[in-house]
């Protein structure tokens, strides 16, 4: 640097002397040249130009008059008011800080003519008027002019001495009083501004340079410099390229406001003049309202005043019209700047006439009456017309108080509260009401009222908008009085939590206006936020607290609508619009003027002081140039950063405070309260966490992201926190995977728009879109981001050029979204590695710092500096998206997924459904989670098996989820899936059907699709009727529905023809999965081809098609992998010919034959029976068969019988008998038959016990097998004659007689057990087609001898005979009509044909059999649970769906028998007996407790489990009974739970305890075991078990403990003797059968109370009388409603708790200490004496209340207040009963308190 040595070093360090470059910028030459006629051009010698800042010269003597008046007031009274407000206005208008400085007119160069030391000459100064040397006195802004050329002055033109620096935002301002230089002329007449050249005086140490240019050498050439190629490209890359710098053109050019040209100047004198004479007129008018001598008022007046009453006289008010033009007229003249120039007298005056209109409006009434004749409404009318004319007051007096004037006189507070309760009594008394109006209320009065009126009304609402607005405009503009504030906050509240319509037809003036409303309180809260820090602590407070009030019809009511088409609540938009402004630094003009006084100080000389205000714009002017230059910043980043920061956190730590304490008091009270509740904030949490997601891509919301921060930092330590409840963790989950889908959403979303967007796009375009693919790719760098033409920079530009307005809001926007930018620039400088050296990057850093910096301290610093290119709004979103996405928020996708991952393996059920919910929700918006790896499936597969039925439910639902996202899974998980198809739970079945469906229909495996088919199949014929509907349906929608041909189309094409043998294919292979399956599909194809079926036509037809397929592979006789073999064809045949022997054709049949003519391996066996089965299906409704077909056929047959076993005669002889009918040739059966009786016959002599007639037994049993069967399918009554010629002996006439005859002399215990067997299996057979015959004497005798023996293989047989019989019986009727329906008018011989299979009008046979056998088969089928029970079973099921014999005599098996652990035994019962409830509800109650009994002696002796539930999950055994029971109304209910409890009372003296353990402990156990896993449908009954338990205890166990104090403790009186002295008692010892009997009497009662605590706690029965409480329809419906389970409380401490308590009678110590521990229960707990004392009162429900526990870990603990007390002592312990003890010995306070309950809660 360059620069004369200071002589002084005082002025050294003043002033350190800058070099060119430094200041440069500090000259002309970088300054903004003033360029509109209004401000005095540059100085300049020469003649002045014509321009002039007046138009004309009447302005100019206007402004002349004006300055003249203010010279003559200051002269009398320089302290007045208005000398004070004018200086005052001037004083800042040339406050040197706001101008721009030029030129500074250094020391020694003076104005010609104007020298000091000249004092002849006159001056300017003293020619100054008062007011104007005030002025100029306290006025230093200095100005430099041009140094004039002179001679050999050359060294002092190249100093040039430096001020201030300028500030650039400020280039526009100029001070007032210049002009007083600029017209000044000189004694010699020369024009204002030139310079006399006067004589240099010499250079003084105090003139220093600050910049020394030396003079170039006479000779200097560019060879004579040294070059430095570093330095040069040092600069080179510090200067700023033109598209980021702003041009001064473009400055000349810019957007704001101009100057006014000759045209406006007019319209704006015309705007002033309308004013000052409409204001005239109403002066005039107000002074003519003085009556005359007649008492009347002139019609001049009566135009623009009416009076109104004001309770204390008429008052005049301006008229509404008036008052319109009035306003109007002020804005106008505001809006030109010209409102200033009305004088003060008459805008004070004004202000007076409109406070009076005030006054009058503030207490008019306006609320309307519910029953109001039109008189009254003529009178509400007139009223609405005063608080009219005061809303337009109030709109005028705010007009007046917004224009800017400085005059105190203007902002009277008693106005503000003048204005603000007229404002506050429309709202009150009309506008809220009519809003809460609806039509539907109870008084629709109102909503008439105010519909006839809604023009009106409308107007109204438009006025309070428009206050509103104009209130927030003064708020922000002025200061005022705290309580002006708080007033306006309260009102703008009260508006904001109005329930507005949710309907037009229910709104009076529209929801949209009353919106408009809202918007405007809600714009008034926020700039009071903004313009007010003391308040926002208060305003946060108000709006949170208030949220309570919101009704929950409008917590869904989102009616904000924002600019994307969406909507929000209006209430989230305000609190993100908060928090925004908390981001947000305030502006230099609202700083000073929050800091200006009210009126200036003056002090005892009677000047003014304004130096509070030059310190204020001192301090601000130095904050912004803290930093000396962008260069200096560059050079110094590390301080720039820190400066930076210094500017930034604060504002940074206010919004995240902010945000903070919004979101703290939503999940502190939602984890207080729930969805339903009276308070229901955790409702809301979730409502203001979706309107913040919904607004999470938006950039004019960017709090949105750090609200949604703070929430998921709430949520994340709740979730990961050991301590926190399950419905804690349920929220946190539920929030935490809606925040999660909300990243995932995005995430698409910028992909989607990456496909969209070149690369190589030049500008902005293409620069996000390369930022947007590192993005993606993982490789963006931060410093990308942070870049300053970066994706921050350009959402502000978009941000910036929507605000054209100055929008509050975008501002707030801006202002939030820079202190981001700000503090990621921050952090990324404290991340960065200390050791780069990278000095350009460093300097990058330093400069990006300083221009943010400035953007912070002044919001136009960006757009007056710098340029950039538009931004639309695609490029706009993209770029916030970029930014968001890299945010904290956004960044923690994946902690989230690991968290909801983790929690699927939660203790908790409740805790594990919601984890998977949530997890649905990130699948739904993002399916690329799943290819993360297979970590993500595992975790979801294994809660498919999770013990509790909600978390499997929650599991499926997800895998199917994951399935339709990515269909490749499914040969992963679709085992799990077929195994939930047989869930216990039947939303679980439910859920998994529908996944296979979907996996069916859209996987192409055959394997996958089989083992799917198979499972549903099995559905089919589920316990639940609505499982077994919904498995009908699926079937016909996979294998029916797809192959539907559209209407007209005749024939299959080859297509239709593949498709069908594809689907063939699938029917094939799953038929050959089991033989379960064939009689399940050939019910379900006979339901889907009746006439009940919707679309049984069309089926049919898809059916025969299949059956055409199948014929065409058993036709092609090429073996291939992939396709079915013949055998498993065949076999699906039969189900096809059983369903609907008509989808078979004569043709078809004829193909099958030459399989049964060979018969030689096992293969052709199973073949054969196939087509022996299509045969005997469809020969009895095939016409047109060829009788050579029939006959060949009937011979294959009747060669093959002597080869088949039993499954295939059977078939075969029934085909015979069908084709010797259509043949009318039945003599060849006849001979056949004749054989084998005689053959059976002649053996009866015979002794076959003899080891040697072996032979003889197996000829003998297959005689019988083959005339058994012959007698079941074949009729021989009409054929008597041939078989009496070939018996003789036999006079009889039936044949089925003769037969019975013959099997009957076999059936004696005598006969070998395989000749009986196969007798008494023929006797079934012949009777099931001959009934009759069951009643004759050798069969009942038979069947009476085989049940007496009980011989299982025997008694087997004859259920068999039993149940074939029965069902025949059963379905004969259903029967006959199918077959007439399938029939359809065929010929009788057809009919004939299968006339064996119904049965005779025999009904009295079925009674007989039901009545005589009925106890052996219910003592088979409780005596088992295998395959001979069964049997029984479905014997047993027949008679009760028959009504064969009384219901009560049914119902008891059938409720043991629910309780089996086969499936299918306890299906059967349960559906009977569910089907005999609902017929015999009366009949069947009264036997549930023979029928609980009959259960527990079934579960103990054949299931071997007294236990009355079952664990893992714990399930009462009588459940399937209990839910037969919920059929019937509630006091049948009640009845059942009184009778059990009844069932476990007994008589202490009688209790028999003889049997180990006791017989009715055990069954008191059982009980009590079910009575506590009971489903329970209400409350009422829930509170029912509770009191009948405590009835029990109460009343049984005083007695009981009482006898075990005096026989087992010998607690007595005590005895005294004459002497007064105690005769010792002698204690005899304890007989031991006495104290068993007395420790199982307290064990029973002990388990009882056990499980009565556990109800209580487990549905959070705190206090059951609170549920009693209340009258009419709110108690009904609080009893009625389903009682909620408390999460975390299972059944495993009761079931331990049990187990102790079982386990007492082991010893006698045992036995000693379980009766001490009951009697301590009785005597110290207070709820059992309560319950004691309410058996005597009728025991008064109020006194219940439930205990609390300290350890509820440690089990179950006793009634409250058994405290360890006085009496427990540790050495009567056992070691047996101590933990027991140590879980119940908490004392009841100090339970509570680890209940987390506050104590009143369990008080009365």
């Amino acid at each position: 640097m360059n620069g004369v040595k200071p002589k002084n070093d005082a002025v050294r360090a003043h002033l350190q002397p800058l070099n060119v470059e430094e200041a440069l910028k500090y000259t002309p030459l970088s300054s903004v040249i003033p360029f509109s006629p209004d401000i005095v051009p540059l100085p300049s010698i020469g003649i002045p130009g014509s321009a002039s800042i007046f138009a004309s010269s009447r302005e100019r003597n206007q402004s002349r008059q004006s300055l003249e008046a203010l010279n003559q007031e200051a002269k009398n009274n320089n302290s007045s008011t208005l000398v004070q407000d004018a200086f005052r206005d001037l004083h800042g208008l040339i406050n040197p800080w706001d101008l721009t400085e030029y030129f500074k007119l250094p020391s020694g160069l003076r104005l010609d003519g104007l020298s000091n030391t000249e004092p002849n000459k006159t001056n300017s100064k003293n020619q100054l008027g008062a007011f104007s040397e005030l002025l100029f006195n306290s006025t230093d802004a200095h100005y430099r002019y041009p140094t004039p050329s002179t001679p050999g002055s050359r060294s002092v033109k190249s100093q040039a001495y430096l001020d201030q620096p300028r500030t650039p935002s400020n280039s526009r301002h100029i001070a007032a009083n210049s002009q007083k230089h600029s017209q000044t002329k000189s004694p010699d007449g020369q024009a204002n501004g030139l310079l006399t050249p006067q004589k240099q005086p010499p250079l003084t140490p105090n003139l220093k340079p600050l910049v020394v240019v030396p003079e170039l050498p006479p000779s200097s050439q560019p060879t004579d410099y040294e070059s430095f190629p570093d330095v040069d490209a040092k600069v080179q890359q510090l200067e700023v390229s033109p598209l980021k710098k702003r041009k001064s053109s473009e400055v000349e050019n810019d957007s704001e406001p101009l100057a006014m040209g000759a045209d406006q100047r007019a319209k704006a004198t015309a705007s002033l003049k309308y004013l000052q004479e409409l204001i005239s007129c109403i002066f005039e008018a107000e002074d003519s309202l003085q009556p005359d001598s007649s008492g009347t008022v002139s019609g001049h007046a009566s135009k623009f005043f009416v009076f109104g009453n004001t309770g204390e006289g008429e008052q005049p008010m301006l008229v509404a019209s008036v008052q319109s033009k009035l306003e109007s007229s002020i804005q106008k003249v505001t809006s030109v700047g010209r409102f200033a120039d009305v004088p003060a007298d008459d805008l004070s005056r004004l202000q007076k006439v409109c406070e009076g209109t005030l006054r009058t409006a503030e207490s008019v009434d306006l609320k309307i009456g519910e029953s109001w004749d039109d008189s009254d409404i003529q009178n509400w009318l007139q009223r609405i017309g005063i608080a009219d004319c005061g809303l337009r007051a109030a709109r005028t007096l705010l007009r007046v108080m917004t224009g800017g004037r400085s005059e105190k006189q203007f902002y009277s507070e008693d106005t503000l509260q003048s204005i603000l309760l007229v404002l506050k009594n429309v709202l009150d008394s009309c506008i809220i009401p009519v809003v809460e109006s609806r039509s539907t209320s109870s008084n629709p009065e109102i909503f008439k009222v105010a519909v006839s009126q809604k023009k009106l009304l409308v107007g109204l609402f438009q006025d309070t908008t428009k206050i509103l607005r104009l209130l927030a405009q003064l708020l922000v503009k002025e200061e005022v009085t705290e309580g002006v504030v708080t007033t306006v906050e309260f009102l703008a509240a009260a508006l904001i939590f109005i329930e507005n319509a949710h309907s037009e037809k229910d709104s009076v003036v529209g929801i949209q206006k009353f919106e408009r409303l809202r918007v405007a309180a809600m714009d008034v809260l926020a700039k009071i936020f903004s313009r007010y820090e003391d308040q926002r602590t208060f305003i946060f407070d108000e709006i949170l607290t208030s949220l309570e009030k919101l009704p929950v019809t409008r917590q869904s009511a989102r009616q904000f609508k924002l600019i994307d088409g969406k909507n929000i609540q209006l209430v989230s938009a305000l609190i993100l619009r908060l928090v925004q402004a908390s981001a947000t630094r305030l502006s230099d003009e609202s700083t000073r003027r929050r800091t200006r006084p009210s009126l200036l100080d003056e002090d005892t000389n009677g000047h003014t002081d304004d130096s509070g205000d030059e310190r204020q714009v001192v301090s601000s002017r130095n904050e912004l140039h803290m930093n000396d230059t962008e260069i200096v910043a560059g050079r110094n980043p590390a301080n720039a950063v820190q400066q930076l920061y210094e500017v930034s956190q604060p504002l940074l730590d206010s919004c995240q405070k902010n945000a903070h304490y919004v979101i703290q008091f939503l999940v502190s009270r939602a984890l207080k309260s729930t969805k339903t509740g009276d308070a229901p904030y955790r409702n809301l949490l979730d409502i203001f966490a979706e309107d913040f997601i919904n607004v999470l891509g938006s950039p004019d919301w960017p709090a949105a992201e750090l609200l949604l921060r703070s929430l998921l930092t709430s949520m994340v330590s709740i979730a990961e926190a050991d301590n926190s409840a399950a419905i804690a963790k349920n929220m946190a989950l539920d929030l935490m995977g809606l925040m999660g889908s909300a990243i995932s959403d995005m995430m698409v979303h910028i992909r989607q728009i990456s496909k969209g967007l070149d690369v190589k796009e030049k500008g902005i375009g293409g620069q996000l879109a390369r930022l947007t693919e590192d993005f993606l790719d993982g490789r963006l760098r931060e410093e990308d981001l942070l870049a300053w033409d970066g994706p921050y920079r350009a959402t502000l530009e978009y941000l910036r050029e929507r605000d054209v307005n100055d929008d509050a809001q975008l501002q707030s926007a801006c202002g939030f979204y820079l202190t981001q930018w700000c503090s990621k620039l921050c952090c990324s400088f404290d991340a960065a590695d200390e050791g780069n050296d990278d000095e350009q990057a460093n300097s990058g850093f330093g400069r990006l710092t300083f221009r943010l910096r400035q953007m912070v301290l002044d919001r136009k610093f960006l757009e007056t500096e710098f340029t950039f290119e538009t931004v639309s709004t695609a490029y706009g979103r993209l770029a916030y998206t970029l930014t968001t996405l890299n945010t904290p928020f956004c960044k923690a996708f994946e902690r989230v997924l690991i968290i909801l991952l983790n929690s699927m393996n939660s203790d908790q059920a409740t805790v594990r459904s919601k984890s998977l919910k949530s997890v649905i929700q990130l699948l739904e918006k993002d399916p690329t989670i799943l290819d993360r790896g297979a970590y993500v499936m595992r975790y979801i597969i294994n809660r498919a098996s999770d013990s509790s039925p909600l978390v499997r439910d929650s599991a499926l639902s997800l895998i199917g989820r994951c399935l339709t996202l990515k269909p490749a899974l499914e040969d992963q998980v679709y085992e799990s899936i077929l195994a939930r198809s047989m869930d216990a739970a039947v939303g679980v079945r439910k859920r998994s059907m529908k996944i296979l469906k979907d996996i069916y229909l859209r996987n192409a495996k055959k394997d996958i699709k089989s083992a799917i088919a198979s499972a549903l199949l099995h559905r089919v014929k589920d316990s639940d009727q609505g499982v077994s509907d919904l498995a009908r349906q699926t079937f016909e929608e996979i294998w029916i529905s797809p192959f539907y041909r559209p209407a007209g189309a005749s024939e299959e094409t080859a297509q239709y023809k593949l498709a069908i043998t594809e689907g063939v294919a699938i029917i094939v292979k799953t038929v050959q999965r089991g033989d379960s399956v064939s009689p399940v599909l050939d019910g379900l194809l006979q339901t889907i081809l009746s006439n009940d079926s919707k679309n049984n036509a069309a089926n049919f037809r898809v059916c025969k098609s299949m059956v055409a397929a199948m014929f065409d592979d058993i036709l092609d006789g090429q073996e291939e992998p992939d396709k079915p073999g013949r055998q498993h064809v065949l076999q699906t045949l039969t189900v096809f010919a059983k369903a609907n022997p008509r989808l078979l054709t004569p043709e078809q049949l004829q193909l099958l034959q030459p399989y049964i003519e060979n018969l030689s391996k096992n293969d052709d066996l199973h073949v054969y029976r196939s087509v022996i089965v299509i045969f005997r299906c469809a020969l009895p409704y095939l016409s047109g068969l060829q009788t050579s077909f029939l006959t060949a056929v009937q011979k294959a047959l009747m060669e093959s019988v002597s080869k088949l076993g039993k499954r295939e005669l059977n078939e075969v002889i029934f085909c015979l008998w069908t084709i010797t009918g259509v043949l009318k040739n039945v003599d060849r059966l006849l001979r056949l038959t004749v054989s084998c009786l005689k053959g059976i016959y002649a053996a009866r002599n015979t002794d076959l016990t003899d080891e040697t007639q072996k032979a003889g037994i197996g000829r003998v049993t297959r005689y019988m097998t083959i005339a058994g069967l012959l007698g079941k399918h074949c009729d021989f009554e009409n054929e008597p004659k041939r078989f009496r010629d070939e018996f003789p002996w036999w006079k009889g006439n039936s044949v089925s007689s003769l037969m019975v005859d013959i099997f009957s002399s076999f059936t004696s215990p005598k006969q070998p057990l395989a000749v009986r067997k196969a007798a008494i299996e023929g006797l079934g057979l012949i009777c099931q087609s001959h009934p009759k015959n069951f009643l004759k004497e050798q069969v009942y005798s038979a069947f009476d001898i085989v049940f007496a023996e009980e011989n299982r293989e025997l008694e087997s047989l004859v259920l068999t005979g039993f149940k074939e019989f029965l069902a025949i019986e059963e379905k004969r009727s259903e029967r006959g009509a199918d077959l007439q329906e399938l029939d359809g008018g065929a010929d009788i011989e057809a009919g004939r044909l299968s006339g064996a299979t119904t049965a005779n009008q025999n009904d009295g046979v079925t009674t007989s059999i039901a009545q005589r056998y009925l106890k052996h088969i219910t003592r088979i089928s409780l005596a088992t649970q295998d395959a001979y029970a069964l049997t029984a079973v479905e014997v047993i099921a027949s008679i009760n769906r028959q009504g064969l014999v009384h219901p009560k005599e049914c119902g008891p098996v059938l409720v043991a028998l629910e309780t089996s652990q086969h499936p299918s035994i306890a299906s059967i019962a349960f559906h009977e007996h569910r089907a005999l409830h609902q017929k015999h509800e009366t009949l069947v109650e009264r036997e549930y407790m023979k029928a609980v009994e009959q259960a527990f002696q079934y579960q103990k002796n054949v299931v071997g489990d007294p236990s009355g539930a079952t664990a893992s999950p714990f399930t009462s055994k009588l459940r399937p009974l209990f839910d037969v029971i919920k059929i019937s109304k509630g006091k049948i209910r009640k009845k059942f739970i009184s009778g059990l409890c009844s069932k476990i009372d007994f008589d202490p003296a009688k209790l028999d305890v003889t049997s180990e353990p006791p017989t009715h402990l055990e069954y008191a156990k059982f009980v009590v075991e079910n009575l506590a896993f009971f489903e329970y449908s209400t409350v009422d009954e829930l509170l029912h078990v509770i009191a009948s338990m405590e009835r029990v205890v109460a009343g049984t166990g005083t007695s009981v403990a009482h006898a075990i104090e005096t026989e087992v403790f010998k607690v007595q009186l005590p005895t005294m003797n004459e002497d007064g002295l105690q005769i010792p008692v002698e204690v005899a010892p304890v007989d031991s059968m006495r104290l068993r009997q007395l420790t199982t009497s307290s064990m029973i009662l002990s388990i009882l109370w056990d499980a009565r605590s556990f109800i209580r706690r487990l549905h959070g029965l705190n206090n059951p009388q609170k549920q009693r409480e209340g009258k009419g329809k709110q108690a009904s419906k609080a009893l009625s409603s389903a009682p909620t389970k408390v999460n975390g409380v299972t059944g495993d401490k009761l079931w331990e708790e049990i187990t102790e308590t079982m386990a007492a009678l082991t010893s006698t110590d045992t036995m000693m200490a379980q009766c001490k521990e009951f009697v301590e229960m009785l005597s110290v707990d207070q709820d059992f004496k309560l319950a004691a004392e309410g058996e005597e009162d009728g025991y008064d429900l109020s006194r219940m209340k439930t205990p609390d526990y300290e350890n509820e870990e440690d089990g179950t603990p006793p009634p409250p207040g058994s405290g360890r007390g006085s009496k427990r002592k540790a050495g009567s312990e056992t070691p047996a009963k101590r933990s027991r003890k140590r879980a119940r010995s908490s004392g009841g306070k100090a339970r509570r308190i680890t209940m987390g309950e506050s104590d009143d809660e369990f008080e009365d």
